[in-house]
């Protein structure tokens, strides 16, 4: 029962993928559709994000709601509110509006980060709306280098409600030392490389879904992600991991 290790319990998620871009700028980092960014590309975009949360008081512990569909901006998100020091809130558009006022009412979330396309999706609360998408040019001025750290490894990284199948839904915190142990461990055990290529398919409503955009972009791999819904057409399926050289890939049985 010796399970000791020296994984860097001080670091938090977003320090990690940093310290990666420095290894490893010009490597490929993520893939949507016909998009492709390089992890300076991605880590600019997540800065300028980080730079304007902090600039509306955004900081530790703060959650942030997130109503995106799978896209480019999904992972810019994520990465720039663990940036400004907050926690994202995944806020699934398929859900039900009365489970999205639900999660809204118990996150407290002063602003929520979402798409045009998704503005009738959500519920009428208190917070603040930016369109990530539409509105990107305000972000324009902001810096593209890091901002200086302001969470540590006991801060919330992001909170996952359960499925409410035992009554109302409950907030789930996660901290940051907990995911960058687990992240340590599968790399301990499964040794990506900067060669790999891993495809993401998990709603990110799910927290499995953090290893797949964490795990390869503290090692310098690749993020593939599926399309809306592609997660759940295997024709689509097959076709990208041909197409993308799909290295690294995680599903349930019936699925696989």
């Amino acid at each position: 029962n010796q399970t000791h290790r020296d994984y860097p319990l001080t670091r938090c998620l977003h320090e990690l993928f940093e310290d990666q871009v420095a290894k490893t700028p010009d490597a490929e980092a993520l893939v949507f559709e016909n998009q492709r960014l390089t992890y300076r590309d991605l880590n600019a975009r997540a800065n300028q994000l980080a730079h304007h949360l902090r600039a509306r008081g955004m900081g530790p512990d703060v959650l942030v709601g997130l109503c995106v569909e799978r896209s480019v901006e999904m992972v810019v998100a994520i990465l720039g509110i663990l940036k400004a020091g907050g926690a994202y809130v995944p806020l699934d558009p398929e859900y039900p509006k009365d489970r999205l006022q639900s999660m809204l009412e118990d996150a407290q979330s002063p602003i929520i980060l979402t798409q045009r396309r998704l503005r009738d999706v959500l519920p009428e609360s208190g917070a603040s709306v930016f369109c990530l998408d539409t509105e990107w040019a305000a972000l324009a001025g902001e810096s593209v280098e890091n901002p200086v750290n302001s969470s540590g490894p006991e801060n919330i990284c992001y909170v996952i409600f359960t499925s409410g199948t035992t009554g109302r839904p409950k907030g789930v915190m996660n901290v940051h030392k907990g995911v960058v142990n687990l992240l340590q461990w599968m790399q301990d055990e499964y040794r990506l490389t900067v060669q790999d290529r891993v495809i993401q398919t998990a709603p990110y409503s799910f927290d499995f879904s953090v290893e797949e955009f964490f795990w390869p972009l503290i090692v310098g791999a690749s993020v593939v992600l599926v399309r809306p819904g592609g997660h759940r057409e295997p024709g689509y399926l097959i076709d990208l991991i041909r197409r993308e050289r799909i290295t690294t890939m995680d599903f349930v049985p019936s699925m696989l």
